[in-house]
């Protein structure tokens, strides 16, 4: 009697297991966290609370996608609570401690620990729950202001002939582009790693991006795949059209600049030294102006008003030139 052998099962592994086997360390990098404990005990503590106020975040929730922040609205706001609440026992225990050391009445130490502590907690909830805004308005102007030098690099390499996936991919590698080379990573990435297809991959991206500049450059990117049009001419027509409106930009804000100069020749240079020659006349004849000694004001002028005139002027400066 011939015994049969036993069949071995032809069963393959999964896609998703081989992808899983085939790159740990980086699915393992995307998905690391070092503040996860963290965020878990404030969640473990404060989700019911954060469950109930989270409403009243509406802005904050449409923020933080658009921030890059990873996490969903409940934690952010668990964690705004704990951190808020350890900042107030944090300023209590130091006040208290300051107390004792200069040996403060008891009534002042428990007026300092309670008012001092509550202005604390009541700034780091504020900064903690602005922080998604600022870092939103920083990644746009990052996105914007690289927005026309990216496109320029990616219609060469869509003239090459590559596909998107393609194009995205070589934009990832070159930091240099800040923010833009961080969002071609997640189009690149959801498909190579998630196994989306490239219009899921760019609406995804689309739907967080803070730019609608960028925006609106995925978007017709998108149009161009679904309708089966040139990619290479989409991508040319938007660089010649993006370096123009850098340069026209560009030709606008040194117009402006130059009245910028007048203003600035005017006002924070002709002014005080006039202002200067007038005070050096009156130091000698002496007196007093608007109940201060003539040297005193001079030394206001010279040492307080002219260098916080020039670090406002610079700071309008800076707030007004072109993102793009």
């Amino acid at each position: 009697m011939v015994k049969k052998k036993p069949v071995k099962s032809a069963k393959k592994p999964a896609k998703a297991d081989v992808m899983a086997r085939a790159a740990p360390q980086k699915v393992a990098k995307i998905e690391e966290d070092k503040y996860y404990q963290f965020r878990k005990i404030a969640v473990a503590l404060f989700g019911d609370v954060s469950d109930k106020i989270s409403p009243r975040f509406s802005r904050l929730q449409r923020s933080l996608p658009t921030s890059n922040i990873k996490i969903l609205l409940r934690t952010y706001v668990s964690t705004m609570i704990m951190v808020s609440i350890l900042s107030a026992i944090a300023s209590a225990l130091i006040f208290l401690i300051i107390g004792i050391f200069f040996k403060l009445d008891a009534m002042l130490v428990l007026l300092l620990m309670t008012v001092g502590s509550l202005a604390v907690a009541s700034t780091v909830f504020a900064l903690s729950y602005s922080y998604p805004f600022v870092e939103t308005s920083r990644r746009r102007a990052d996105i914007e202001a690289n927005l026309p030098f990216a496109i320029v690099h990616m219609s060469s390499v869509a003239g090459s002939g590559a596909p998107p996936n393609t194009m995205f991919k070589v934009m990832a590698k070159f930091k240099e582009y800040g923010e833009i080379a961080k969002e071609a990573a997640k189009i690149s990435r959801n498909i190579e790693f998630f196994g989306l297809d490239e219009i899921t991959a760019i609406k995804d991206v689309m739907a967080k991006t803070p730019s609608h500049h960028f925006r609106d450059l995925l978007t017709g990117i998108l149009t161009t795949i679904q309708t089966g049009g040139s990619l290479k001419s989409y991508m040319q027509d938007q660089s010649t059209k993006s370096m123009f409106e850098y340069r026209l930009n560009r030709e606008r804000y040194s117009q402006t600049l130059s009245t910028y100069a007048d203003i600035y020749t005017a006002v924070l240079i002709a002014a005080p030294l006039l202002f200067i020659v007038i005070l050096s006349i009156l130091s000698v004849i002496g007196g007093q102006m608007f109940g201060m000694p003539i040297n005193s004001l001079m030394n206001i002028g010279i040492f307080v008003l002219i260098p916080i005139l020039n670090t406002l002027f610079l700071l309008f400066i800076h707030l007004t030139q072109p993102k793009m």
